[in-house]
């Protein structure tokens, strides 16, 4: 087939039939992640590693993704979406072979980060292809349905990778999860073609190379508002979650059947939010629904902090997923929307790099804060941080007029 698509032609059916087919290639790609979670620790544990290892391994991701996603955005933006797209999942096919082989903790964390890093373009990628193909109108809606392939790995992936590992042994979930990326890879290099086109963007070449803090949207009040926003939602769950595991299981007393189906139900609500309810910032304004998800956030951290009923906290947990998937969506759209086309992938990847150091920071706060509180006051405290967000963005946030195209004499293209 023709790998490049004439944006100002395509028919709306043709354009959901690609963003659908991304979204499968996404969520094979997610479910291999998903499968391999559960056995990180046990590879470790046989290397003699522990929590620390864990730590570094995880910090290792999410700082290479900081590092890469505004670069493999700003690629996407001057060489196009598919390269990227096609380059991750590759990349996330090797990386599982890469820690099949890996004979010591160094060389896991060294191919986590690795993986980390060329995969870091794939979501600003797939946001520059809803953006060029899906009128501003609609954008909620296939954001979201994009962002609920993201989702599946976590509510289906963990515990078919346990499965695996206690069937077959530590290799079967990396090579399945593997073949899983390569169907994903072979989905995406047949049917999803390229639509970043002149008509998309303007990639002319000048003397003035156009530097990140050009392309960034304006008001920047509102830009980076939205940056708070992205980083406190990361920051506040990767603050709470080495607390929560303990808290559950020590505190609680919960077997890992409860644990695992109140994180289903978190990540259930999540997806199937993701799917049918990411048009309602189409319909009703992205602020509302970024206010609305947020809401439903501090829900979540107030009841985790407050009770100790297992049902209760089960409810609590879907309702916190299905803040993130009115959140979610209705924020990615809002950056395309105020984001002049030929800098769109450029600027999610600059929001992923955001997401990247609220990953970092979440984890290594919480190790020095633990012992000065209760696992409950960490849940405090990240409710109130997301609390005090809630009432700046209700503050801040406005929708402005969409960006003016670039002129002729402006290029896309720069070096960074």
């Amino acid at each position: 087939m023709n790998n490049n698509l004439n944006t100002k032609s395509i028919e709306p059916h043709r354009a959901k039939t690609i963003i659908y087919l991304l979204a499968a290639s996404v969520a094979l790609m997610m479910t291999g992640f998903g499968i391999i979670m559960p056995v990180f620790a046990r590879r470790l544990g046989e290397f003699g590693a522990g929590v620390e290892a864990m730590g570094l391994m995880t910090m290792a991701f999410a700082l290479s993704q900081m590092i890469a996603a505004p670069w493999l955005g700003s690629l996407a933006d001057r060489r196009g979406r598919r390269p990227l797209v096609l380059l991750a999942l590759a990349a996330f096919a090797l990386a599982n072979i890469g820690y099949l082989l890996a004979n010591s903790t160094t060389a896991f964390i060294v191919v986590r980060f690795l993986g980390g890093a060329l995969t870091a373009g794939l979501f600003p990628a797939t946001m520059g292809i809803v953006a060029d193909i899906m009128p501003e109108s609609e954008r909620g809606r296939w954001v979201g349905m994009v962002m609920s392939g993201y989702a599946v790995g976590f509510v289906f992936g963990p515990a078919l990778g346990g499965l695996l590992y206690d069937t077959w042994g530590f290799s079967a979930p990396f090579l399945v999860s593997a073949g899983l990326a390569v169907l994903g890879l072979t989905l995406a290099a047949i049917l999803v073609p390229e639509t970043l086109t002149q008509h998309s963007s303007t990639p002319l070449q000048t003397s003035e190379p156009v530097s990140i803090w050009q392309s960034l949207p304006r008001p920047l009040t509102i830009f980076g508002m939205l940056l708070v926003i992205d980083f406190v939602a990361v920051f506040a769950f990767a603050f709470i979650e080495p607390q929560m595991v303990f808290y559950f299981y020590d505190d609680l007393g919960w077997t890992t059947l409860q644990f695992g189906v109140v994180v289903g139900a978190y990540g259930l609500a999540m997806m199937l939010g993701q799917t049918l309810l990411g048009q309602l910032s189409d319909r009703f304004g992205r602020k509302p629904m970024i206010l609305i998800g947020l809401t439903l956030n501090i829900t979540f951290y107030a009841t985790t902090a407050t009770t100790t009923n297992f049902a209760l906290l089960l409810g609590v947990a879907a309702v916190g997923g299905l803040g993130a998937a009115l959140l979610n969506p209705a924020l990615s759209a809002f950056y395309l929307d105020i984001t002049a086309a030929q800098y769109r992938s450029r600027v999610i990847g600059v929001k992923e790099a955001v997401l990247g150091l609220g990953g970092v920071l979440g984890p290594l706060l919480v190790a020095l804060v633990a012992g000065f509180t209760t696992a409950r006051g960490i849940f405090v405290v990240a409710g109130g941080l997301v609390l005090l967000t809630l009432v700046l963005a209700a503050v801040v946030l406005r929708q402005p007029a969409p960006p003016a195209p670039a002129p002729a004499t402006v290029t896309a293209a720069s070096n960074l």
